[in-house]
């Protein structure tokens, strides 16, 4: 075969992927080509390869032989065009829609405006929904589809997510400044478990925080003598600055009567991660999608007559409204994903692993 008698294959191809469905007028319905144009499409292919792929079976069409032998490699390559055309066409999707977001508070003070700031230095018109709270909150958004990114703590490994590792944050003890041991260089959990020494303000159950906290000390091997259970840091810095107590936080500069003490254990540390959804879409065989003909059958044909196509044009319609909200679906989890691309701001996080400014 010549050069170009295979680029003649090669244009053919996408009407032979529809011979499948069984009628020359369906399969041109589906194309929205004229019928005679595809019957001369498939006779000419099969002139080109030297047989044919079709032939007449009672008022329909059915792959020969070699068509069935052709079809899946047909599928294949016109399946790899259509996903290298639609990463080029979505690729300006991603300087629209908006992405869901959901955190730990008190990543909202410099991790997230930060991100957002670089990702829109880049792509100006997205735009962000944001949700925070607790730990487990925020982890509830992202398995209820509330959001498509979140930033947690110790992030864990969940079903139709990628889970990248962005930086690594040391736990300190807040103490009062006029507490005995402020100028100390660090305390140990055990100090911390005296009976005669301060009651410990925790976050309540849910936060990150006061997990990582509780198995800091249930690897010491002493109780948590807990003082007060606050919803947020900056509560458990104002009850420490009030001298109630002492609090295990992240890595913080001094604050008012508040400064930091280190922490002696190795556990100490907490992990600040990101876990993004990935995009429903999936590399199949090759048909055309329901959106480029919609608007002429609904669904699959298979072999359907051409007399009932027209019975479908309603059903299109809400086909066709099903696609754009598919569509809209997809784009937040792409948009959440350039959030980890290694140029991105998040991806530079993780190649960095320090704190945003």
């Amino acid at each position: 075969m010549t050069p170009s008698e295979f680029r003649s294959v090669v244009r053919l191809l996408p009407v032979f992927v529809v011979a499948d469905v069984g009628q020359v007028t369906t399969a041109a319905a589906v194309l929205g080509m004229p019928q005679p144009t595809v019957s001369r499409a498939l006779a000419r292919l099969g002139v080109l390869l030297g047989t044919p792929v079709v032939e007449r079976d009672g008022r329909g069409i059915t792959l020969t032989a070699a068509g069935r032998a052709l079809l899946p490699y047909a599928q294949e390559g016109v399946g790899a065009l259509e996903r290298g055309v639609d990463v080029v066409t979505r690729s300006s999707v991603v300087g629209h829609g908006t992405v869901g977001l959901s955190f730990q508070t008190l990543l909202g003070e410099t991790v997230v405006p930060a991100l957002i700031r670089r990702f829109r230095d880049r792509f100006p018109g997205v735009r962000f929904e944001l949700a925070q709270g607790s730990r487990q909150k925020a982890l509830d958004d992202f398995e209820a589809g509330r959001c498509s990114v979140a930033l947690v703590a110790s992030p864990p490994d969940l079903p139709g997510a990628s889970t990248t590792v962005l930086y690594d944050e040391p736990l300190v003890v807040a103490v009062h400044r006029s507490h005995p041991a402020a100028g100390a260089a660090s305390l140990s959990v055990e100090r911390l478990a005296r009976d005669d020494g301060d009651e410990l303000i925790v976050l309540k159950t849910g936060f990150g925080l006061r997990g990582r906290v509780e198995e800091i000390y249930a690897d010491a091997g002493v109780p948590l003598r807990i003082g007060f259970e606050a919803e947020d840091v900056h509560t458990a810095r104002g009850l420490v600055g009030a001298g109630l107590g002492v609090a295990i936080l992240p890595a913080f500069a001094p604050e008012g009567d508040v400064v930091p003490v280190g922490l002696d254990h190795p556990r100490a540390m907490r992990t600040i991660g990101a876990i993004v959804r990935h995009s429903a879409r999936t590399t199949r065989p090759w048909q055309p999608s329901r959106s480029s003909w919609s608007g002429r059958a609904g669904r699959w044909p298979s072999r359907r007559s051409a007399g009932k196509l027209d019975d479908e044009r309603d059903e299109a319609r809400d086909d066709e409204h099903g696609d754009r909200e598919e569509a809209e679906d997809e784009r937040a989890p792409l948009l959440a994903a350039h959030l980890l691309a290694p140029a991105g701001p998040l991806g530079g996080l993780a190649h960095e692993r320090a704190a945003l400014p």
